[in-house]
């Protein structure tokens, strides 16, 4: 099994060393794992990124982890990139030099309001959350339209503090997911959200029958900011995924996605000590 979605120390929001997060994969019995830390140039984000000139380190860290690593794990490494349609540009100039196996994208910010910070909870409590919705998935189609990438990560974070839309807003998924369909993209099963108010993965489980429905591929990631949180409820995500009607899902070398069965279970992660190659 897989877990595309694990973050460094490097994003100045993460614990662990990237030595530390693979070896929590190999004892959770995992096939691949794969970095996919933060690149933020939102002005209000960009303290809980990792900066642009940092990525050529954090690239070069995990390719050679990689070869270290080569007879016991798969080790890739991509970017979660933050949408902002004014940065599209100097993002991919900053991606364009490396060879990345996969590129993310999320949004997590509308206008200058974290939507999954405790610290904007003032400015987010005030607004409707059907306002909230709608513009967060205005920049989700931008973001297809207009940003290269492979994964759409936790797609329906706007629920993270136990705020639901309204079902005319649930509607627009349709139309999304018919877009991600167009575009080839994969849909990042996040299982971060179960430790989040509602104890529910990203996506909902209705959205994963929608997913199923238009043929759309899935992944999976923990979204771990700590090793132990690398496989985090996966036991749980695969069961789902499989009553859900999918029977593979989605891995990435270069960009090329391919198939991987819906098969394994983990093993509890042990507790590691410090140490390792950050």
């Amino acid at each position: 099994m897989i877990d595309y979605h694990v973050h460094t120390s490097l994003c100045n929001h993460a614990n662990g060393s990237m030595d530390q997060y693979i070896r929590c994969a190999i004892a959770a019995g995992l096939t691949e794992i794969c970095f996919l830390d933060h690149l933020t140039l939102h002005k209000s984000g960009r303290h809980m990124s990792m900066p642009p000139d940092y990525v050529p380190l954090y690239y070069q860290t995990a390719r050679r982890l990689a070869h270290r690593y080569k007879n016991r794990i798969q080790v890739k490494v991509g970017l979660e990139v933050d949408y902002e349609p004014e940065n599209v540009h100097t993002v991919q100039k900053i991606i364009q030099p490396f060879d990345f196996d996969v590129i993310g994208g999320s949004v997590h910010f509308i206008d200058q309001m974290n939507m999954v910070s405790s610290k904007d909870t003032a400015a987010r409590e005030s607004e409707h959350i059907d306002i909230i919705c709608n513009d967060y998935l205005l920049l989700i189609e931008e973001m297809i339209e207009n940003m290269d990438m492979d994964i759409i990560c936790h797609i329906d974070v706007f629920k993270k503090f136990g705020r639901r839309p309204s079902a005319e807003v649930n509607t627009r998924f349709d139309a999304l997911l018919s877009k991600i369909k167009h575009h080839q993209l994969t849909v990042e099963l996040n299982t971060s959200g179960y430790n989040h108010k509602l104890n529910e993965f990203y996506p909902s489980t209705d959205l994963l029958r929608k997913c199923v429905e238009k043929d759309i591929r899935i992944t999976l990631g923990s979204d771990a900011h700590k090793p132990q949180q690398v496989a985090r409820h996966f036991d749980m995500a695969i069961d789902l995924l499989t009553k859900t009607g999918f029977r593979t899902i989605s891995a990435f070398t270069r960009r090329k996605p391919y198939d991987i069965p819906l098969t394994a279970r983990r093993h509890e992660i042990p507790k590691i000590q410090n140490g390792g190659t950050s």
